[in-house]
């Protein structure tokens, strides 16, 4: 058996970091371990990063770019996620990232959560959710703000306490708040002893 686990928080809060500590971390111990980020490297995924750079942000509605992301996890699920879950060929798949960042982001651009549920009701669901939380100070002190919407501090602001309610939109699934204001090794080994418990139960 495998564990699926996913990454999520604002931006800056350390998902990246993180996975890529986890990778180190569980290769250590001779686990097998594989990575991808949101958006990935579909058609799709490659759509959506030109959708949000910087030149076409205001082009695309809240509801486009949430159907381009749920067209790329599908398209990713069925391209890579579900063959690489089937073959337990990895012991562990970290997941920077998931169909969660689109409940949290397009629902503050007033997009129905609900109907977010549903556009992503048939990408594969991890096992365990990672939210990493920091301060708004600390996420400037590490981001900066710009004149993107994404990136003002309003919305950040906004996005921290709307992270908090995932527990409240998914009550049956597995949601832990890490403080992401710890030192790296300290986060990544808080991460690692609820996977490796995980994985002994296995």
């Amino acid at each position: 058996m495998n564990l699926y686990i996913v990454l999520e928080g604002i931006d800056g809060s350390g998902k990246t970091t993180q996975a890529n500590a986890l990778r180190e971390y569980f290769t250590s111990k001779e686990r097998k371990v594989f990575v991808f980020h949101e958006p990935t490297y579909t058609k799709a995924g490659l759509i959506i990063k030109e959708m949000i750079n910087k030149n076409s942000r205001d082009k695309y509605s809240p509801e486009t770019i949430s159907l381009a992301f749920a067209l790329d996890r599908m398209m990713y699920k069925d391209e890579v996620l579900e063959k690489i879950i089937k073959s337990n060929r990895y012991d562990l798949i970290i997941g920077d990232r998931s169909f969660y960042s689109s409940i949290v982001y397009q629902s503050l651009q007033g997009v129905d959560v609900e109907w977010l549920k549903l556009l992503n009701n048939y990408v594969i669901k991890p096992d365990i959710v990672f939210v990493l939380e920091i301060s708004i100070e600390e996420q400037m002190k590490r981001r900066g703000e710009s004149n993107i919407i994404y990136e003002k501090r309003e919305f950040q602001e906004k996005l921290i306490e709307e992270y908090k309610k995932l527990k409240e939109y998914f009550p049956n699934d597995e949601i832990h708040y890490i403080n992401g204001e710890k030192a790296i090794d300290d986060i990544t080994k808080e991460i690692a002893h609820t996977i490796e418990d995980k994985l002994k139960g296995d």
